[in-house]
């Protein structure tokens, strides 16, 4: 009970301080976080090819979980090798998905509140969904985020991917990001989930992305 409670005090302040951010900076990355957009699409690119790797082949629909203004959705556009992917959009903040529906260069009917799919789809997809810690406290946010990953993979047929940034000892900065222990991380993926790859990108040293894939 208490964990379920944390959750949703949790989701609450999400929600309060993505609001507040988005009102100063709008439908750009300094809005959701993100320290550049450099960062932000080079991240995107890491999680889809990841994708596209397991997937070679056919049409493959995607959930973006935690979607912001919907800048993932603009990157699948401008970039043909992307072509294959069916996306839709998720976030517990009603006044990102709100920006996503009401910009006219985005389909409104692909965006939806929540923090997980609403219908099966072939891949869930969070970049840097759970980067932002609202608490100090590095055990109940690994709670609370795995957590997440567990309601998003019941709906995921074919896989998971994800990224958070990492250093040898999990913790929180003074800052509010959730630096993760790669190798613990990996092990409760695969006892979980299922196959699980670690990917790193040597331009992004901080970063790691999982890889995770149904038997």
């Amino acid at each position: 009970m208490k964990s379920i409670l944390r959750g949703l005090r949790y989701g609450r302040l999400i929600r309060r301080v993505y609001t507040r951010r988005f009102a100063k900076y709008g439908s750009h990355p300094a809005g959701i976080f993100w320290s550049n957009e450099h960062r932000q699409l080079s991240r995107f690119k890491i999680l889809l090819d990841q994708i596209l790797f397991v997937q070679p082949k056919g049409t493959v629909s995607v959930a973006d979980v935690g979607c912001g203004y919907g800048a993932m959705l603009y990157f699948i556009r401008e970039n043909r090798a992307y072509d294959r992917l069916v996306y839709s959009g998720y976030d517990i903040n009603p006044t990102l998905i709100k920006a996503c529906k009401n910009d006219a260069r985005l389909p409104s009917k692909r965006f939806h509140v929540g923090d997980r799919p609403l219908t099966a789809i072939d891949f869930s997809v969070m970049s840097g969904t759970y980067n932002m810690a609202v608490t100090s406290d590095v055990k109940h946010w690994e709670e609370y985020f795995l957590g997440c990953l567990r309601s998003c993979w019941r709906y995921s047929r074919k896989g998971m991917v994800f990224n958070l940034l990492c250093a040898e000892q999990s913790h929180i900065s003074d800052g509010g990001l959730y630096y993760a222990n790669v190798h613990r991380i990996r092990a409760y993926c695969k006892a979980n989930f299922g196959i699980t790859r670690v990917v790193r990108e040597p331009r992004l040293p901080s970063d790691v992305a999982f890889m995770i894939t149904r038997v």
